[in-house]
């Protein structure tokens, strides 16, 4: 049993690493499952032994890239002792380390239209939970900076902190060489400059 379990999950990982390649090389639109199934080096049919649709596909795809750093970043707030400004640093830190660590560039691709429908809700929610939660940190950090603003500037800067971050899957996309180090140094001190924190 623990054998066919193993089998298993090896074969949903050998999908969800396929589709994350064609997914960013081809588009969302432009990958078939038999396309997914061929690159996995699985039959069609298996594929959809764990899988009944596509889109089921990329919506694990996006929630296991969104999911860490919404559970990260909720843990943040329980640190008092940590001033505003170190728990934003943190959150980025950890938020684009993921970025990197994870299945290729997908999280740039929770952006496009063909994923919006409803069959995407639940990435959806953590990506909205994740933009609140930067919102939050930034207000924090600008408050004890001693430097509040209204909430629509608040909307308008943590949209530009949010696109920041996204756009790191896009770059990494255009880079694979990409440094992880750098890249959250300069990230970093682009939105702490942007904050004027």
């Amino acid at each position: 049993m623990t054998e066919h379990r193993n089998r298993a999950g090896s074969g949903r990982e050998r999908i969800l690493d396929a589709a994350a390649q064609l997914f960013a090389a081809q588009g969302y639109a432009g990958t078939s499952t038999r396309d997914i199934a061929q690159q996995a080096g699985i039959r069609q049919p298996s594929l959809y032994a764990h899988f009944s649709v596509k889109s089921e596909i990329l919506c694990e795809l996006l929630v296991e890239t969104l999911r860490p750093p919404v559970e990260y970043a909720a843990k943040l707030f329980d640190d008092t002792d940590l001033p505003a400004r170190d728990r934003l640093i943190r959150l980025l830190d950890f938020d684009i380390r993921g970025l990197f660590a994870g299945r290729r560039p997908v999280a740039v691709l929770g952006v496009l239209p063909e994923v919006r429908g409803p069959e995407f809700a639940e990435a959806h929610r953590l990506r909205n939970g994740l933009r609140e939660l930067y919102g939050r940190l930034c207000g924090d950090a600008l408050a004890a900076a001693g430097a509040p603003v209204g909430p629509d500037e608040l909307h308008r800067t943590t949209a530009i902190v949010f696109t920041l971050v996204e756009g790191i899957s896009a770059r990494r996309f255009e880079d694979p060489d990409l440094d992880v180090d750098r890249t959250i140094q300069d990230t970093t001190t682009a939105i702490l400059r942007i904050l004027g924190v």
